[in-house]
């Protein structure tokens, strides 16, 4: 999967704050949301003006692997083994934000449990359970295990998927 496809699928779940914000228009949102469902690749220049305190962050990582930001390696590991550290610890707007926020934007590993026409029930983390949209995976069945970033099923990964150790 190319790099600017694969970061657009974590990190439009976050585009409804920004917009929220008042930094993108309508027109944007809407253009993030066609291309994160039908995997359009978008410009790295645009992406990185939009999402560009996720690229703040990228930024370290790519520099902790000594490799681009744009490679995929760097993107899976910001978003799989970093992004949760990063709201954990309450970096940036994280310190100020409430518990159910936190928990709404870290990045989740759950097993599909059901299947309705636009959302998944996933199960994750010891018996919690969590409804989310299904329009960024493809061919996801009950069983299935993905991940899950606010409220969207983002990736289907194997069941024996582990987090990569960081270096």
């Amino acid at each position: 999967m190319d790099p600017e496809i694969y970061f657009l699928k974590y990190a439009f779940p976050c585009s409804f704050i920004i917009k929220q914000r008042n930094e993108i228009s309508q027109s944007e949102y809407n253009l993030l949301e066609e291309s994160a469902i039908r995997d359009i690749k978008l410009s790295r220049k645009f992406l990185e003006k939009i999402f560009f305190r996720a690229f703040e962050r990228i930024d370290k990582v790519a520099a902790d692997l000594n490799k681009d930001r744009w490679n995929l390696e760097v993107i899976k590991e910001y978003f799989i083994n970093r992004h949760n550290d990063i709201i954990e610890q309450g970096m940036y707007s994280y310190a100020q934000a409430p518990e159910s926020l936190k928990n709404l934007c870290k990045i989740h590993t759950g097993k599909v449990i059901d299947i309705s026409r636009e959302y998944l029930i996933v199960e994750y983390e010891q018996d919690k359970h969590r409804p989310v949209l299904s329009s960024l995976v493809k061919k996801v069945k009950k069983g299935d295990f993905v991940t899950i970033h606010y409220g969207y099923a983002v990736e289907r990964i194997s069941p024996s998927f582990q987090k990569v150790q960081s270096p």
